[in-house]
């Protein structure tokens, strides 16, 4: 993640960070700063513990306008029984 130390607060956990599926270049924030395009991961999605194993993915819809951030979007299994928490 972007802010290691962020990955494990009180028991939540990073979604990006426990993905199955990692997405490369992952951003949610856009910018020029200094004259150079500037690609930020600013947007989290933070998950229980017991959730993490069930993240599947997480994307941010970098085609969609919604503010100067794009939607995070986290795809979490909560249909599977007896995934490992």
């Amino acid at each position: 993640p972007y802010h290691r130390g962020a990955a494990y607060l009180s028991g939540f956990v990073d979604a990006a960070a426990v993905a199955g599926e990692p997405v490369p270049d992952f951003h949610t924030h856009v910018k020029t700063i200094d004259g150079r395009l500037a690609k930020r991961r600013l947007d989290h999605c933070f998950v229980g513990g017991m959730f993490a194993g069930r993240v599947r993915s997480i994307s941010a819809d970098i085609g969609e306008v919604a503010s100067d951030h794009f939607p995070l979007r986290v795809d979490i299994d909560l249909e599977t029984p007896g995934i490992a928490t």
